[in-house]
């Protein structure tokens, strides 16, 4: 009866109850909590502490079934005053049953602290040998015996001062007591005092608990950790909108003093911290606006937000809602991001811009900035399609530069470059609005107009061009004189897609007609154009197949008669048309730019010819050569020089006098000279014919003069024809030079010549131009002499 009256002041729930469910015993605390939740019926009364209406003992949350089917409930925590039942003292037996059943221990103490009853859990919480706790033990011996058996790791060396603890009125008094047993077990003492003064204690064993309440502490501690050492803020707020936690970063992104950051504070508040620290670039300028709470509301209701922070900061507000309310922000250091794309976008400015150059680039030459072929051909699909719609007609005007190359070739390409600057100004001076202008390549430009049927702008601009064009050009403070020859094309008596092609042939017609000339197109020029291409693939096949050779004309001392030396003339040999005249393919190949190719057929092969015939003789004939401008240039001068080295005789290269003109450069004087260097002799042909000042001849300072064949006819006309040719002559002497005289034709013609003070003749007098063994056969039979 003394353990039921105990149990019945327990201040916490406990029943009994027997193995049908019926209740055995049941404490006040356990009744006063039925009454609360209304399970107590008058049948609870009548037939001994049934629950009724399908209800059992409320789900108690400490049961053990005893060894008798008896099951033990204990519910803990409800400090009511404990009802005596009036059948306890019956049950008693059963009761001690069941706590022993009982897996925590509980154990009773009367008032001087000595053992009145403990369950077996007690007593081996306490000792290796339960048996040991006997009734009547005092409290000190018992845990002096714990301490012996390891049960207290924290008395270990301190074992009075530890007991003292324990038995302290401080520690007695205390409802509960959390204490740690060896092998990290942990044991919760619930204490309570009967009215009689008996104090019962019940611990339950709390390992679990305190191992997950570490656990999650830990858990807790390195999530703290975790977000303090997250870069980016993190921020929770409860459904209130308060400040429930947030890491460094975030204390730090709203506030100068992170400590004004306390939990608590409201969301609005903490973003008025931040914007009066100035922490959002925002809102700056916009303070009270941002600060108001109309504003605040509406940033809130934003899932995702972007922020500019100062120092060219970004951040992305992440805001979310969780199901208990909380609101949860993380803000994500978009800065890099932001930068990136920043950067991507001005790269892609940048593409956009440089595609914008590399397109017009593709389109427009480089040097003048007119438009290329490419420009030329959209322009011209845009006129096709637009004659389409509108009607209209389309008319191109190909232009090409006179004397373009002599300029290029004697004063450099710089100077060519500002001549056909100047050639693209006045072209673009000339075109109007609409029309359409580009450089074709090299010195060639192209007109494109779109006009009505009936219009003579084309014409119009086709005979302005030319005028303008022949204007001189300073060019490196000489004046430079060009012209430009003009081919003319317009629908519909040109094809449309063939337009081009025939404004071509027209520039074409027009140039053999001279300079400065106008070519029309008509279609005539397609028949000329296709026996044209068929000489022109004749040439090139000819070069190929090595068809051109030379042709000798012997040249004779003046006052001997004797053969000192050759020019070598460029003839063809056509497998079906025969030998063919310079005139019939050297205008055609200087326009397909193969001159220089024949000039150097022709040279070797009278090196080599020569060599074979005269290259024993004491003194072996010199041989003359006419060349072009552009075979004078270094990269050819070394295999002329190797060519020249390989005949034994005088080898001299004639150059027109027409390019020996004032605006002659330096670079050119020096080619001359690596030729001198190598022994070629330098000579002017067709001296009197051009322009040459004498100021010329002695910056060129040649090695002979070759009168003019025109000149030479002068002779037949009599004193008036030698008071002209005279003076030529004697030029070449006063500057110490030979001269020949060229076009020779009669005895009377040799005889003044020579007394003239030419030192050799060439003409048909002596003999025509011939092949190598017609030469020889020539040689042979001359008499040697007058």
């Amino acid at each position: 009866m003394h353990l039921a009256a105990v149990l019945d002041a327990f201040p916490d729930p406990l029943a009994l109850h027997d193995d049908h469910g019926r209740p055995v015993f049941k404490n006040r605390a356990y009744t006063a909590l039925l009454s609360q939740k209304g399970l107590v019926t008058e049948a609870e009364d009548k037939n001994g502490y049934s629950t009724g209406n399908g209800h059992h003992h409320d789900t108690l949350p400490l049961q053990k079934q005893a060894h008798d089917a008896d099951t033990a409930g204990i519910r803990l925590n409800t400090p009511e005053p404990l009802r005596n039942g009036e059948a306890a003292e019956r049950f008693s037996s059963r009761l001690v049953s069941a706590l022993n059943s009982y897996p925590d221990p509980i154990v009773i103490y009367d008032a001087d602290l000595n053992l009145v009853f403990c369950n077996d859990g007690y007593a081996a919480s306490m000792s290796d040998h339960p048996e040991e706790l006997v009734e009547g033990m005092h409290l000190k011996e018992v845990l002096h015996m714990a301490i012996r058996y390891g049960r207290y790791p924290d008395a270990v060396g301190r074992e009075e001062e530890w007991v003292n603890e324990i038995l302290s009125p401080t520690t007695l008094g205390s409802t509960t007591q959390d204490v740690e047993l060896d092998g990290d077990i942990h044991h919760r003492l619930l204490r309570s005092w009967t009215a009689n003064g008996d104090h019962v204690v019940i611990r339950l064993n709390s390992t679990e608990l305190v191992r997950q309440k570490r656990a999650a502490e830990a858990a807790q501690a390195r999530l703290i950790a975790a977000l303090n050492a997250y870069p980016a803020p993190f921020v929770i707020y409860d459904s209130d909108d308060c400040l429930v936690v947030c890491n460094e970063a975030y204390r730090e992104s709203m506030s100068n003093n992170p400590e004004d950051l306390k939990v608590g504070l409201h969301r609005t508040e903490v973003a008025r911290i931040a914007i009066r620290a100035g922490k959002i670039a925002n809102a700056i300028g916009r303070e009270e606006e941002w600060m108001s709470d109309a504003h605040q509301q509406t940033e809130v209701e934003k899932t995702v937000q972007d922020l500019e922070l100062p120092g060219d900061v970004h951040h992305r507000l992440l805001r979310s809602r969780v199901e208990n309310g909380d609101l949860v922000i993380l803000r994500i250091d978009t800065t890099e991001l932001v930068r990136q794309r920043r950067a991507v976008e001005e790269y892609s400015k940048m593409l956009e811009t440089a595609n914008r150059k590399i397109t017009y680039k593709a389109l427009h030459d480089d040097l003048t900035d007119l438009g290329n072929r490419r420009y030329l051909s959209q322009k011209f699909e845009e006129f096709v399609a637009k004659r389409k719609v509108a009607g209209g007609e389309i008319a191109a005007l190909h232009i090409d530069l006179d004397r373009f190359k002599h300029i290029n070739d004697t004063m450099g390409h710089a100077a060519g470059d500002e001549v056909l600057l100047e050639v693209s100004r006045r072209i673009r001076n000339n075109v109007g609005e609409g029309e359409v202008v580009a450089r074709f390549g090299g010195d060639e430009f192209v007109a494109l107009l779109q006009v009505p049927a009936d219009s003579q702008r084309p014409e119009e601009l086709a005979k302005a061009l030319p005028e303008d064009l022949s204007r001189p050009a300073i060019v490196k403070g000489k004046e430079c004189r060009f012209g430009a020859s003009i081919g003319l094309a317009r629908t519909p008596l040109a094809d449309t897609d063939k337009l081009l092609s025939h404004s071509d042939l027209a520039l074409y017609k027009a140039k053999a007609r001279g300079r400065g000339q106008l070519g029309v197109f008509d279609h005539s020029d397609l028949e000329n154009a296709q026996r044209t291409k068929a000489v022109a693939d004749d040439i090139l096949r000819a070069i190929e197949q090595a068809e051109f050779e030379p042709f000798y004309q012997p040249l004779v001392d003046a006052r001997t008669g004797h053969v000192v030396g050759l020019e070598a003339l460029a003839r063809w040999r056509h497998p079906e048309r025969g030998i063919l005249q310079p005139a019939e393919f050297l205008p055609l190949a200087t326009d397909l730019n193969v001159a220089g190719d024949i000039d150097k057929l022709i040279f070797e092969k009278a090196i080599r010819e020569c060599q074979q015939s005269f290259g024993e003789q004491e003194n072996p004939l010199s041989i003359s050569f006419n060349v072009s401008e552009n075979r004078i240039n270094d990269n050819e001068i070394a295999a002329i020089g190797h060519h020249v080295d390989s005949y034994a005789g005088k080898v001299s290269f004639e150059l027109l006098e027409t390019i020996f003109l004032e605006e002659q450069d330096n670079d050119f004087l020096q080619r001359l000279d690596k030729l001198r260097s190598l022994g070629v002799a330098i000579e002017v042909d067709d001296f009197g014919s051009g322009r040459a000042s004498v100021v010329a001849l002695q910056r060129i300072n040649p090695d002979r003069l070759k009168i003019d064949r025109r000149l030479v006819s002068l002779v037949d006309q009599g004193k008036e024809g030698l008071r002209l040719l005279k003076p030529i002559i004697e030029i070449g002497l006063a500057l110490e030079l030979d001269v020949t005289a060229e076009g020779v034709e009669t005895p009377e013609q040799a005889e003044i010549l020579a007394d003239l003070g030419c030192d050799r003749l060439q003409g048909f007098h002596f003999a025509k131009p011939m092949a190598h063994q017609d030469l020889l056969s020539f040689l042979s039979s001359w008499n040697h002499g007058w």
